[in-house]
């Protein structure tokens, strides 16, 4: 197989990314709810299981930013999407930082921006998945 036949083209590549970024939200989605339904472990089994699924949210959350800035630079070289993408680094950002301050300070309000940003990103991503098919219609396969 040659090197060319094995490229990725930018709007491909800008597909893989959202896929990652919509993936990473869902599995972050899925241990924020366990972390939620858990609440105030009680008994050493709960904690060390709450304590492994808050690292896991942790560890997810920095993986976000980092698909995050993957896409932007995805969607900025195949053109497309741009502002979508720079939306969801912005939102994820932000709700990273929700993050941190629900765990600093177990403020509500915090939690529910972390939601919010969740739900707003999923959208961009899910937009920016959708806008990588724009080359492949102004551009049809031969």
């Amino acid at each position: 197989m040659s090197t060319a036949a094995a490229a990725v083209s930018p709007a491909e590549s800008l597909r893989r990314r959202s896929r990652e970024a919509l993936s990473a939200l869902a599995v972050q989605f899925l241990l924020g709810m366990a972390a939620n339904l858990i609440g105030e472990p009680e008994g050493t089994f709960a904690t060390v299981v709450d304590t492994i699924i808050v690292i896991l949210h942790i560890l997810v959350a920095i993986g976000l930013v980092v698909i995050a800035i993957r896409l932007l630079l995805a969607a900025r070289k195949a053109a497309l999407g741009e502002r979508l993408a720079l939306w969801g680094l912005i939102v994820i950002i932000v709700t990273f930082l929700a993050g941190v301050g629900t765990m600093i300070t177990g403020n509500d309000w915090a939690s529910y921006v972390m939601a919010v940003g969740f739900l707003v990103a999923a959208a961009l991503y899910g937009a920016t998945f959708f806008a990588s098919y724009r080359a492949d219609v102004a551009a049809p396969r031969t």
